[in-house]
């Protein structure tokens, strides 16, 4: 599977407990931008590294974004992984001023989005102010219809 050519590379992570990288299954390998899967067997996790250009509710796009997807891998599947996992992946992957924003009800996978340009980093998607906030996990995980 090849990807489309691109200057912006996914994220790789520090350490020398990442495993990969590895081509991503079909569901991401169709989408037509680059990504990567990486495995943590110390902690059991799963990330999806890719680069990826989203536009909003209104079609405007803020350019290409690194996306961060991160699961806990079990005996029963995928599996959300606690904040501050998700946290110290953030840390390896070097996406810091990255903001979550999940769309799955329910999901085992937790996303992290950050704008390659850096004068645009911090800016939160539009989505947010218009879409209510379902909260689980005692407030530990947030998602939006």
């Amino acid at each position: 599977m090849s990807f489309p050519q691109s200057i912006v590379k996914p994220l790789r992570p520090r350490g020398a407990q990442w495993h990969g990288p590895f081509e991503p299954g079909a569901a991401v390998s169709n989408a037509g931008y680059p990504a990567e899967l990486w495995f943590n067997r110390e902690h059991s996790l799963s990330v999806i590294s890719a680069v990826e250009v989203a536009s909003d509710k209104d079609g405007i796009e803020r350019g290409p974004e690194y996306h961060i997807s991160i699961a806990r891998q079990t005996r029963s599947g995928p599996a959300r992984c606690e904040s501050t996992v998700a946290f110290w992946v953030l840390d390896q992957f070097g996406l810091d001023g990255s903001e979550e924003d999940n769309h799955v009800p329910h999901g085992a996978v937790r996303n992290f989005w950050r704008t390659v340009a850096e004068p645009m980093i911090g800016l939160e998607c539009a989505c947010k102010a218009d879409e209510p906030a379902v909260v689980e996990d005692k407030g530990d995980f947030v998602w939006r219809p």
